[in-house]
């Protein structure tokens, strides 16, 4: 049977919404949706009635069973939200009327910043090496780079330093806050201690107004987060000097004790040495020694010269003439020095030294003169390196020149930080819009 178009309307009407052919109700909302009367949409059904397109109340279950296994369609949506416009733009009203009186009472953020340079690496336990030292092997291992930069984060981060501000500013009560813990938290929230990409650090203070604030409540904010933050960097350069201060009091100290007893072990080094040089005549071994050698060379040249001698005369002569008991006599003596300069002599049991060392014991001699110089060179160069170290140590203790370089000093904010009042209100515009979309079609649905 072939339908006019308007009839054909009615029919996908009755497609889309099936308890219109039954509920007067229903049937009087669809019509005002779509710009019928109520007498003419349900005349339309009828007539469809009549034609046996609809028989029954049947289809209309399996029209909604199968409105609801569909997906809704953009253009069936448009004209929903089309007819319920008025609805919409005064949910719309509403809400925006109450947004903006809640982001005009909500507390104000106001931030104050500082920024300070990164703090210089220092040698910790030892200052500075000496060019004394330069050589030895364990010269370079005592100079080591700290970072500094995270020794000051921690400083700020420090429950000790935190105390202090909670007392300074009563932040128990700003907070409101049952006691200290809690207030550390809130405190906690509102710092932020971070080192830049810069090598920067920066030290950032939020204070918060009260809800419904006024311009007072606003300056005292403003006030009160550059005194915070004024507070932090001033307690962070007397904490720092505190700690550098004790530690150069217990260098200084470790110092003293460790130069005292070089002094001690230097006079022993040295008087050893005095001691064995003494007992050897050791003024100068190497020459001493040469000088011996040459000495011995001579006896010897003459011991043989004179052995030569002594062949030719007893060729020549009798044996017991006095000119070859002279060579003999000669020899004798001479062989009992070059015994002397090869082994020395016992002298009531003690081996008697002259200004040559014995040939014997020079190899002896000379480590252990080696030993004792050197002895005396470690404890002469130590006695140079701690006497400036322990200047250098009651120098740092007593200095008392600030620990912290202020690159950007706090200053006054002038505008709020948070909250962000035109973000707030398009958030809530397009949230709101959403939820009336959502609620219209659900209640359009539990209509069907």
């Amino acid at each position: 049977m072939k339908l006019t178009s308007h009839e054909k309307t009615i029919l996908e009407l009755i497609s889309k919404h099936p308890d219109i052919v039954d509920s007067p109700s229903a049937r009087k909302l669809i019509a005002k949706q779509y710009g019928f009367t109520e007498k003419t949409l349900r005349n339309r059904i009828g007539d469809l009635k009549k034609y046996g397109i609809i028989k029954s109340s049947d289809h209309s279950s399996k029209g909604v069973q199968k409105i609801h296994a569909n997906e809704t369609n953009l253009m069936d949506i448009i004209p929903l939200l089309w007819s319920m416009r008025k609805s919409i733009i005064k949910n719309q009203l509403i809400i925006i009327v109450i947004t903006i009186i809640f982001v005009f009472i909500i507390p104000k953020t106001y931030t104050s910043t500082a920024l300070l340079m990164p703090p210089t690496s220092e040698t910790r336990g030892i200052g500075s090496i000496m060019g004394a030292l330069s050589n030895l092997p364990f010269g370079g291992m005592m100079s080591q780079t700290n970072d500094e930069s995270l020794s000051t984060i921690a400083i700020l981060k420090s429950r000790t330093l935190s105390e202090k501000v909670i007392k300074k500013f009563n932040l128990i009560d700003l907070y409101g806050v049952p006691n200290i813990d809690k207030a550390l938290m809130s405190l906690s929230d509102h710092t932020k201690f971070e080192v830049e990409d810069e090598g920067t650090i920066s030290i950032s203070i939020d204070v918060d107004t009260e809800w419904l604030h006024s311009v007072e409540s606003e300056e005292t904010a403003k006030n009160q987060c550059t005194d915070m933050a004024i507070y932090f960097v001033e307690q962070l350069d007397l904490i720092n000097k505190s700690l550098k201060t004790e530690q150069a009091s217990f260098h200084r100290e470790f110092i003293g004790e460790r130069y005292r007893q070089n002094l001690v072990d230097l006079k022993k080094a040295e008087d050893s040495l005095k001691v064995f040089q003494e007992n050897n005549k050791m003024v100068a071994l190497p020459e001493q020694t040469l000088a011996a050698i040459e000495a011995a060379a001579a006896i010897k040249a003459q011991m043989l010269s004179n052995e030569v001698k002594l062949g030719v005369m007893l060729g020549a002569l009798n044996t017991n003439h006095p000119d070859i008991e002279n060579i003999k006599k000669e020899n004798s003596e001479l062989s009992k020095k070059m015994n002397e300069l090869e082994y020395g002599t016992n002298v009531i049991g003690y081996k008697k030294s002259n200004l040559f060392p014995v040939l014997a014991d020079v190899p002896e001699l000379g480590v252990e003169l080696v030993r004792l110089k050197r002895e005396v060179e470690i404890q002469n160069t130590l006695f140079v390196f701690l006497t400036q170290q322990y200047e250098e140590a009651k120098i740092k203790e007593a200095k008392d020149t600030p620990t912290v370089q202020i690159l950007d000093y706090p200053q006054i904010p002038q505008l709020k930080s948070s909250p962000k009042r035109v973000l707030i209100l398009i958030f809530c515009i397009i949230i709101t819009f959403f939820v009336n979309v959502l609620f219209i079609l659900y209640k359009s649905e539990k209509r069907i």
